[in-house]
């Protein structure tokens, strides 16, 4: 991998901030660049699909829709074409090469295949579409694409079997999505716990939970999205109570995926997946003492639970 296509990945997965990207730093040098070229794949369509459509009004949105599939799809065929080792043959509006050359150096002569970027790439098309959230099944479906995806790539980086010039292959006891699939759902459900205002502050179709889930709680995500906060918050503290009460079950199982996948990591990567999961834990534990701080508009109250969720994994901004 050039040094210029790394520090661009790099500089990527750098500016997201992301609890991932932070606990990610850590890994060796050539998991590292395996990491950040694979999260950069997925940052760039992530963000197209965030960014750049799902914030426009409801007309732009019908009329970027062709558009913002077309876009989704040729990134998709970008990255399988960067996978089976021909970067230039892809495509640069949708792929960045130096990504494109990344992915290739870091992941051509791997076995992971292009399934985790499928899903991602399902999952963009169904919020592109829009498509209505309506029972847990639903939110699962999506998981699969908008969570477990990524999370199964991060955790084939940290066990991969990697020779110096040579194939690299799963180091994981079970396929990748399956290892991945209870931690990266739990982590969700507590990213959507803590962020749950600021998702719906803009928009209705940012709001990714179920309509049962919502409506349970006397609410509807059109109401959510209008300030519902201020109009009825003791429904809104039920729901963040419920959420977490949700992610229980996950946290539980994803900690024996993690016992169980420990003896197939290195010290170093068994540490970062164990960051990770504290992160998660301590705002997890957060948000079960005190449910009330996710709906707090003062940016302090966030930060600080982010810092000290940080903190608890001992990890430096």
């Amino acid at each position: 991998m050039a040094d210029s296509d790394l520090a661009y990945c790099l500089d990527l997965t750098r500016r997201s901030g992301s609890n991932l990207w932070l606990v990610g730093r850590t890994l060796p040098k050539a998991r590292r660049a395996m990491f950040v070229s694979a999260y950069a794949s997925m940052r760039v369509v992530d963000d197209f699909v965030d960014d750049e459509f799902a914030v426009q009004p409801p007309d732009r949105r019908a009329a970027m829709r062709p558009a913002a599939h077309d876009r989704v799809d040729r990134w998709r065929r970008a990255v399988e074409s960067a996978l089976d080792g021909k970067p230039d043959a892809g495509d640069p509006d949708a792929l960045d090469p130096a990504i494109s050359r990344a992915l290739t150096d870091r992941f051509h002569s791997s076995d992971i295949g292009g399934g985790p970027w499928t899903a991602l790439a399902d999952a963009m098309h169904r919020d592109v579409d829009e498509t209505p959230f309506t029972t847990w099944a639903d939110f699962d479906a999506y998981c699969e694409g908008a969570t477990v995806a990524p999370a199964s790539i991060f955790l084939y980086v940290l066990a991969a079997d990697i020779t110096p010039g040579g194939p690299v292959r799963s180091g994981l006891p079970a396929p990748a999505a399956d290892c991945a699939r209870d931690m990266a759902v739990f982590c969700y459900l507590v990213h959507i716990a803590r962020d749950l205002l600021k998702d719906a502050a803009q928009g209705a179709n940012l709001i990714t939970l179920p309509d049962t889930v919502l409506a349970a709680h006397g609410l509807s995500r059109e109401e959510l999205a209008r300030g519902a906060a201020e109009r009825n918050p003791a429904a809104l503290t039920d729901l963040i109570v419920d959420l977490t009460a949700c992610a229980t079950p996950y946290r539980e199982r994803g900690e024996v995926w993690r016992e169980r996948l420990t003896p197939n990591l290195g010290a170093r990567e068994a540490m970062t997946l164990r960051a990770l999961l504290t992160v998660y834990g301590a705002l997890h534990d957060g948000l079960l003492k005190d449910p009330s701080r996710a709906l707090s508009q003062d940016p302090k109250v966030r930060e600080s639970m982010r810092r000290e969720a940080l903190g608890a994994a001992e990890i430096s901004v």
